[in-house]
């Protein structure tokens, strides 16, 4: 079952999916990411149109910041229930990708 922190993590993967410039992959390359992880195509694709939706409440927090804030409540609850309804082979991939993120991120 999926915790906040995987949703955390989530978020700081899905700023990544915005553009390949400076090196940061676009969306194919994410899903590709995903896929090699283990994540089915279809799931991994799923996952990585939360992007556009998990952009909004940083573009909103600067002018709604109360707004930003119950969006991205809403979205968590959207992205917990996707990954819940995912098979369980693509739940366990997805698991084993963030500690696999979580690490990278705590050595980097």
């Amino acid at each position: 079952m999926p915790t906040f922190w995987n949703f955390l993590v989530f978020l700081v993967f899905a700023v990544c999916l915005v553009t390949s410039q400076n090196g940061i992959p676009t969306s194919e390359e994410s899903i590709d990411e995903l896929v090699s992880a283990g994540v089915s195509e279809n799931a991994a694709a799923g996952i990585v149109k939360f992007d556009k939706k998990l952009q909004e409440p940083f573009e909103m927090e600067k002018t709604d910041p109360e707004g930003a804030k119950e969006l991205e409540q809403v979205l968590h609850k959207e992205f917990t229930e996707y990954i819940e309804n995912l098979s369980e082979y693509d739940q366990e991939a997805y698991q084993q990708f963030i500690k696999d993120k979580h690490a990278q991120l705590s050595i980097n």
